[in-house]
């Protein structure tokens, strides 16, 4: 009796590392470049690490200093790897021409901004981010004014000799040509062979030749109008068909950025506090669909606060670490589906519904199907798919509110809650694991009555 008690008990972890096996992920799998996301911080706005540097300081003036440094986005690596994103782009770095904060007012790209650091910073920041199987883009900031100048490059190569960063995000204006950006983009390269190359255009007009000159991503301004739309509700989004035909006439879709705000734009939080709405799930709406559409998302600094401002500089705030995380959760969850779903980074996509705050589209990949629903709406929605566009003997699974839907009669009736979002996987009807079920309840219940009548019928003898 004992030894079938032992064979039992050694017997049950190997049949549950059987059952889980097939699920397993491999987490050394290299990423493609669309299952990049991306976290951009306002170096200044984001945490102060060290009061050494903190000359010029006025946290009470929206166009002075407020603090940040390099040394604080170290000290709060984990803080973004943990909702999930596996790239940072910093905002300029490099030393300022004035005593304003504003970034963009280069002066040196050779020197880092005293505020901010110093090279040795960045240095860190990088190796850091390198443990944590994360990039680090530093924003250029190039302005229609400069040209890529052979100084120009060799400085930009040199960065990434002396701190092994991992690519440049640059603007794409008036003056920057193509045959320049093919210049700069074969030098960085023979650098670091994998290095990215980030272009922020005013449109999508004429990116393929970008593409060709070695842009790898490109901010996606076309649904930027309709993912707007999701600040108030009951509204459809803004010309979504159109949005999405014009991102697949690129030669590469899924290298487009989509994101909510930029440095450039009011916050989102702004509009839908203008409209008297709660904006944590007009957000959440937004946030689904960033990362369940074509590309590769974006999220400002501060968004997972839902931090307020209009126009530049109000839209870059202090951020604030001590606020609520229903929003840091809700990115953290949509990062694990997103990874968890080829189909929501690979996968065609389908319009289903697009009816006055209900969107509903389909994404597809090498048969694995998932429906994307976002109800932005003051009530409960309801919706039909058919077996048609699911298939046979299927049901649907959510991964969000975890619902499960069974068909009947052919006809899935869906049901979305007001102010909810959900991802359904397609899946087979689910049938019993007779391995699962026998390791997991089947095993532990034999085990103790063993165990029971073993006691019972030993103890039950007289003593002699």
């Amino acid at each position: 009796m004992k030894k079938m008690i032992y064979i039992i008990a050694l017997s049950i972890p190997m049949l549950l590392l059987s059952a889980i096996h097939s699920v397993a992920a491999d987490e050394h799998t290299k990423r493609n470049i669309e299952e990049e996301s991306i976290y951009y911080i306002v170096v200044d706005r984001f945490n102060n690490g060290v009061s050494a540097n903190d000359f010029d300081v006025d946290i009470s003036n929206s166009t002075a200093y407020h603090g940040g440094d390099i040394q604080g986005i170290i000290g709060r690596l984990d803080y973004v790897k943990d909702m999930g994103f596996t790239s940072i782009i910093l905002s300029p770095v490099f030393e300022n021409e004035s005593t304003s904060y504003y970034p963009y007012q280069i002066e040196n790209y050779k020197e880092i901004n005293k505020h901010y650091g110093t090279p040795d910073d960045l240095k860190e920041l990088v190796k850091e981010a390198h443990d944590r199987d994360m990039k680090i883009v530093l924003d250029l900031g190039i302005d229609s004014d400069e040209v890529i100048t052979d100084l120009f490059i060799e400085t930009a190569k040199w960065w990434i000799q002396d701190t092994n960063i991992d690519g440049y995000k640059l603007n794409l204006v008036e003056g920057v040509s193509p045959n320049e950006i093919a210049t700069l983009a074969t030098a960085l390269k023979s650098e670091k062979e994998d290095f990215l190359l980030i272009g922020e255009s005013r449109s999508l007009n004429n990116l393929d030749r970008f593409k060709e000159a070695g842009i790898d991503m490109f901010y996606n301004t076309a649904p930027y109008e309709g993912i707007q739309s999701f600040s108030v509700v009951d509204e459809a989004f803004r010309n979504i068909e159109m949005t999405w035909e014009q991102a697949q006439e690129l030669d590469s879709p899924s290298s487009l950025v989509n994101f909510i705000d930029t440095l450039n734009t009011v916050r989102f939080t702004y509009r839908a506090v203008e409209a008297n709405e709660h904006p944590a799930p007009r957000l959440k709406s937004a946030l689904t669909y960033i990362y369940t559409t074509p590309g590769i998302p974006m999220v400002l600094y501060g968004t997972e606060i839902a931090l307020n401002g209009s126009e530049p500089p109000e839209n870059i705030g202090l951020m604030d670490f001590r606020t609520d995380q229903e929003l840091v959760e809700y990115i953290t969850l949509l990062s694990k589906i997103r990874s968890g779903v080829p189909a929501l980074t690979k996968g065609t996509i389908e319009l289903v519904v697009n009816d006055e705050g209900l969107l509903v589209f389909k994404r597809e990949y090498e048969g694995e199907i998932a429906f994307v629903a976002i109800n932005n709406t003051t009530k409960t929605q309801n919706f039909t798919l058919t077996t048609d566009q699911i298939g046979e003997e299927k049901e649907l699974t959510g991964l969000i509110t975890e619902d499960l839907v069974r068909p009947t009669d052919d006809v899935f009736h869906m049901v979305v809650n007001r102010d909810v979002s959900e991802v359904f996987v397609v899946r087979d009807t689910t049938k019993i694991n007779y391995t699962l079920l026998f390791s997991v309840f089947i095993v532990p219940v034999l085990m103790v009555g063993f165990i029971y009548l073993n006691k019972r019928r030993h103890g039950n003898k007289k003593p002699e």
